[in-house]
């Protein structure tokens, strides 16, 4: 009788074992978010973009979408030198994926797409205004250039930077 408990134990035992190496979470897709979140835009990051020094953001609080969500974080870069030029970073992070998508495909009724490049996020799109909204996982993130560069210009801009900001969620 002991023996076979022995070796029942054993089973589930090496059954746990094999099943945490299996559905082990993938380090790539779910990073865990800098307590900081305006640290995921950095001066550097910034200044190698855009081509000129930024200071510290400002940080406020961001308005939720709906009612019952979590607040967001509005992240405000402004350029030290050169041509004025601000950025806006705003991040939300719902309580799941499934809640962001929706939001995310909610909000984009009231910001219409006028173009979706690819390869950032798990989706984006840019809006009539020429900022970027995307959506990674359980994160949605809006990155806004104000500047007096041509349209094109400040679109790729925020793609660059939505970019290096979705490489590190």
């Amino acid at each position: 009788m002991r023996l076979r408990l022995l070796v029942c134990d054993l089973s589930v035992v090496l059954l746990l074992a094999i099943s945490l190496f299996t559905f082990q979470a993938d380090p790539a897709v779910a990073k865990d978010l800098p307590s900081d979140i305006c640290s995921l835009l950095g001066a550097q990051q910034l200044q190698k973009t855009l081509g000129q020094p930024f200071g510290a953001p400002s940080k406020s609080s961001a308005l939720p979408a709906y009612s019952g969500q979590a607040a967001g974080t509005n992240c405000g870069y402004s350029s030290e030198k050169g041509v004025p030029t601000d950025v806006t970073l705003i991040v939300y992070v719902d309580r799941s994926p499934t809640e962001a998508k929706q939001t995310f495909d909610k909000l984009s009724a009231f910001y219409p797409a006028t173009s979706k490049p690819v390869g950032i996020g798990d989706s984006a799109y840019i809006d009539h205004n020429h900022a970027i909204h995307v959506l990674k996982g359980k994160v949605r993130y809006f990155i806004s250039v104000s500047s007096n560069a041509a349209d094109a210009v400040k679109e790729k801009q925020a793609q660059d930077l939505a970019a290096l900001v979705a490489e590190q969620i």
